[in-house]
């Protein structure tokens, strides 16, 4: 692979000056509802960059580390198949109005193999280096990780705004001081989960945080295919899939399974190797590899501590 560029300097910014039709809707609903929701506003946090290099997460002051590098490869391709890049490398100066093409899955066959550290890298990645409004966003209710990656409290979040109509999702959760990055957590405990996500007004959750604003990516970090059958349903509403697969352990068997589960409802899956060993004396670059059933990415953010992330 040649040396991969930077992935976009910055992302244009909608200035929405008047109220969308969608915010006009959940203001009516608030109004008329006999119990109002109390108002709620994201709370602003500074993130311990310290503590998450520790635990090998993305650290925005070591711009030239492995794991750097190789989210740049990932951000470069996934922003091209979003249509945020041009095959140049240049960013697009708009996007085409009604195909935000914004809506991102990170899942993989089952728990372990690193999707959460994968959806939460990526998140940093693109919020502190790329300046692109990101949302990220658990949806693993049966084994939420985000908040306990990040070392934040119990707060309102995904499952919330999926129970209450009158919920904002734009309005909970926390938004960092130093990026623009706004992080969703699972929410309120549910027991059945799946009841939740069958339900139509799922699909209108997660077309409402698409289609309200056009230049923010939204990264959800979904429950493993093989575990739970949450994941196939959330595949359907999204644009893009990256599926984690980790190396030298997950049977190819199992992989199989669950990508046909995946290309069914939706063929945009590509797969994410992680925890790949790279040769001694090698360039960080020499053990990717680029699949795709039809043009899908590998890419291998794997840095050697990582083995107990998930």
């Amino acid at each position: 692979m040649s040396v991969v560029e930077k992935a976009g300097a910055s992302v244009l910014k909608t200035n929405f000056s008047k109220k969308s039709k969608k915010k006009k809707d959940k203001d009516k609903a608030k109004e008329k509802t006999s119990a109002p929701v109390a108002a709620r506003t994201p709370e602003t946090i500074s993130l311990d960059f310290d503590r998450l290099s520790e635990r090998g997460f993305y650290d925005p002051k070591d711009q030239s580390s492995q794991l750097a590098l190789e989210l740049r490869a990932v951000k470069r391709r996934l922003l091209r198949r979003l249509g945020y890049l041009r095959a140049s490398g240049d960013r697009q100066a708009f996007r085409t109005p009604g195909k935000q093409r914004n809506l991102i899955l990170v899942t993989s066959t089952r728990a372990g193999e690193g999707k959460t550290f994968t959806a939460t890298n990526l998140a940093l990645s693109l919020a502190l280096e790329d300046n692109i409004e990101t949302m990220l966003i658990d949806a693993d209710f049966a084994r939420p990780k985000v908040r306990e990656r990040l070392g934040l409290p119990p707060a309102a979040g995904l499952a919330d705004c999926m129970i209450d109509k009158a919920c904002d999702i734009d309005d909970i959760g926390w938004r960092t001081s130093d990026a623009p990055l706004h992080i969703i957590p699972e929410g309120a405990r549910v027991e059945r989960p799946m009841d939740l996500f069958a339900r139509a007004e799922t699909q209108r959750l997660l077309t409402d945080i698409g289609m309200s604003n056009a230049d923010r990516l939204a990264i959800i970090d979904a429950p493993p295919v093989l575990a739970t059958t949450e994941a196939v349903v959330l595949a359907k509403f999204v644009d893009e899939i990256i599926f984690v697969v980790e190396a030298n352990s997950t049977p190819e068997s199992a992989v199989a399974a669950a990508i046909d589960e995946l290309i069914d409802v939706n063929p945009n899956v590509s797969i994410m190797l992680n925890r790949c060993q790279i040769g001694a004396g090698g360039a960080h670059y020499g053990s990717y590899e680029y699949y795709e059933r039809a043009d899908a990415a590998t890419e291998t953010p794997n840095p050697d501590n990582a083995s107990n992330k998930e």
